[in-house]
């Protein structure tokens, strides 16, 4: 009869599973080490910020439009975002990030959302609570003051009081931006450039006045004073530059659709590029725009 033969699985000794083990924890310190110096490198040599410009929120889907879009759009922007592993920044962090004060996520992005309207009250501020995500409104200080005076509160047409205001920024999720006091025209005077055949030194006092006063009134009101400047429509002059730096700003925005790299040195902050968030194109649309 022939014998039968039993595999017997030799045992590892005490020895081999003690290397085994070690060798194990090596490779996740090495693992940490190598993610964390790649991370390290890329805060040196810069890291991406998209900026995503927003305007009015509207329920009723019929009013979409270039510079509106409904609350559920911007529930799906903001799904997006955070499936993609994406965080908010602000104004104050990338100052914070330049000064060597603070750390950026290695996946940031900017919401903004400009000229005050009442409704980012109503449908944003419960968004960005739910996701844990931040936001920076910037404010035209006219439209502000009007409708502090009228108590009207209608989000379809309305614009943020200061009372409103203070509630925002008290939820620790807003930044209040400059959006000028009363230079949101298109018109003889473009936004905040140089009307034609206005000199230099009469531009530069107009735009610090309009400027100032702002900050001033948003101070005297119990708000925190912009860090950062929005530029209306994307009007640019050269001349502003230096304008905008004497009024203490230390951020500024633009309107040119650009993906941002931003570094230790202050001066990449200013004219920051940002992409329109228009209704009429879907979440996935806009965010391939953004090679999001």
């Amino acid at each position: 009869m022939p014998e039968k033969f039993i595999y017997i699985k030799p045992r590892m000794s005490e020895k081999a599973s003690f290397i085994m083990i070690c060798l194990s924890v090596i490779l996740m310190l090495v693992c940490t080490l190598l993610k964390g110096a790649a991370y390290t490198f890329s805060q040196q040599s810069g890291i991406e910020l998209r900026i995503i410009m927003y305007h009015s929120i509207l329920k009723d889907p019929s009013r979409t439009g270039v510079y509106v879009i409904t609350p559920s759009q911007l529930r799906s922007d903001l799904e997006y975002l955070s499936a993609k592993g994406y965080k908010t920044v602000l104004p104050r962090d990338l100052v914070g990030y330049v000064r060597g004060e603070t750390r950026l996520p290695e996946k940031c992005v900017m919401l903004t959302f400009d000229d005050g309207c009442y409704n980012n009250l109503t449908y944003l501020l419960p968004l960005l609570k739910e996701f844990s995500y931040t936001a920076l409104i910037s404010v035209v200080g006219k439209y502000t003051q009007l409708y502090t005076d009228s108590g009207d509160k209608n989000p379809n047409y309305a614009y943020l009081a200061y009372d409103d205001l203070l509630l925002l920024e008290q939820s620790g999720l807003i930044e209040i931006g400059n959006h000028t006091y009363n230079l949101h025209n298109n018109g003889v005077l473009p936004g905040s450039g140089k009307a034609n055949g206005e000199n230099e030194s009469a531009y530069q006092t107009r735009l610090e006045n309009d400027l100032m006063l702002l900050q001033r009134e948003l101070e005297k009101n119990g708000l925190t004073k912009p860090l950062c400047y929005t530029y209306p429509f994307g009007i640019i002059s050269n001349a502003s530059l230096d304008t905008v730096k004497r009024c203490g700003f230390k951020v500024s925005l633009s309107c040119r659709e650009k993906t941002n790299i931003i570094t230790k040195d202050p001066e990449c902050l200013f004219l920051l590029n940002r992409y329109n968030r228009s209704g009429l194109t879907d979440t996935a649309s806009f965010m391939k725009k953004l090679g999001i």
